[in-house]
């Protein structure tokens, strides 16, 4: 039991330590991301100051963001998700808290009549060697 519990630990403390290393740091981008729509800041500096043009901005924010909406449904879904998951969880909770009760009171139960047997078989036993004891000295 105890090699088997380090050999988890010893899997699950190389799963964490090689995750790192094949993480590729990028962000995620959702579907029909444009770069366009944001400005990117360059590392180089320049003094020059770009014009853009009144049409073009107001293309822009007009835009609908289809990937954000698909984003904030994907998230809903995953919210109700876990609501009905935690229901369910809930409700097996109550489930697995009322056959403990059963099982608990059933092993007491039977720990009891256990007992109450050995007594029935000492009494019994009392009762043989007292009635066989009886018939020796009658003969």
């Amino acid at each position: 039991m105890n090699l088997k519990n380090t050999c988890v630990l010893a899997a699950l403390g190389m799963l964490f330590s090689t995750s790192c290393a094949f993480a590729d740091g990028n962000t995620f981008t959702p579907l029909n991301f444009d770069d366009t729509a944001y400005s990117v800041p360059t590392t180089s500096k320049t003094n020059a100051t770009t014009a853009t043009p009144q049409g073009a901005t107001e293309a822009q924010t007009s835009t609908p963001a289809t990937g954000n909406l698909d984003l904030q449904t994907a998230i809903s879904k995953i919210d109700t998700a876990l609501d009905d998951i935690r229901n369910e969880q809930n409700t097996c909770k109550a489930k697995y808290a009322e056959i403990d009760s059963q099982y608990k009171f059933v092993k007491n139960e039977r720990s009891n009549m256990k007992k109450q047997i050995r007594a029935n078989e000492k009494r019994i036993r009392a009762l043989t060697k007292a009635k066989t004891s009886l018939g020796k000295n009658v003969l």
